[in-house]
């Protein structure tokens, strides 16, 4: 660590000293119609050794639709931000890797949750996924390829999971809505920060999918 870590350590301990009162807020989920959301982001090459950084973001909870998005209200159960150890050479790489953390997250904590909606006479939670990379959306959705042939691994593991429905939706949000942009950048978006102090947020959601019977259509 570097003067200028150590200077930004301490000025983040300060706030903290100063702001005990922030901090999480958890309220009242109706399991009848919750769901489980991550969502993911990735931003290339943006770290000082020109590794990527990426990182998700957890929630439990319910949506209410709108004309062009959703509005969640929801707790936050976990948040993640790393640095990529794997080698990125492309925007895509990065947003993958991004989704495969989160992904393997949401799978685990589904499948616990759900082992407790069974033993309560609960419907089982739909888990949802959601991306501002438009390029990672029509890889899982629309059957998009790339010529990197070491995420396509990644990307046939992601789509097979959506196919065998473990994992319910996956969504195209706007970058301005998405609460994971402050898991990856100095300079994010406000959408973690109302998420938190709230605990809701409104997503523009930019595209998704209609899965009523086992044939998909693309919107």
């Amino acid at each position: 660590p570097t003067a200028e870590d150590v200077k930004a350590l301490n000025l983040r301990l300060k706030w903290q000293i100063e702001n005990l009162e922030r901090g999480l807020r958890y309220i009242p989920v109706d399991l009848n119609s919750a769901k489980i959301y991550v969502f993911v982001d990735g931003s290339f090459a943006n770290n000082k050794d020109l590794s990527s950084q990426i990182g998700f973001v957890l929630a439990i909870g319910s949506e209410t639709e709108g004309s062009t998005g959703f509005t969640l209200s929801s707790n936050i159960i976990h948040a993640s931000s790393t640095k990529c150890k794997r080698v990125t050479r492309a925007v895509l790489a990065s947003e993958l890797y991004a989704m495969v953390a989160g992904v393997d997250m949401l799978i685990s904590l589904a499948t616990t949750a759900n082992m407790v909606t069974d033993k309560l006479g609960f419907p089982r939670l739909p888990t949802v996924v959601c991306t501002d990379s438009l390029s990672l959306y029509e890889c899982i959705i629309k059957l998009g390829t790339t010529k990197e042939k070491r995420l396509m691994i990644d990307i046939i593991a992601i789509r097979q999971s959506y196919e065998r429905r473990e994992l319910t939706e996956i969504r195209w949000i706007g970058g301005d809505h998405n609460p994971a942009d402050a898991m990856t950048k100095a300079t994010p978006n406000k959408a973690l920060q109302q998420l938190i102090d709230t605990n809701r947020l409104t997503v523009k959601v930019e595209g998704w999918v209609q899965r009523p019977t086992g044939a998909d259509s693309a919107q």
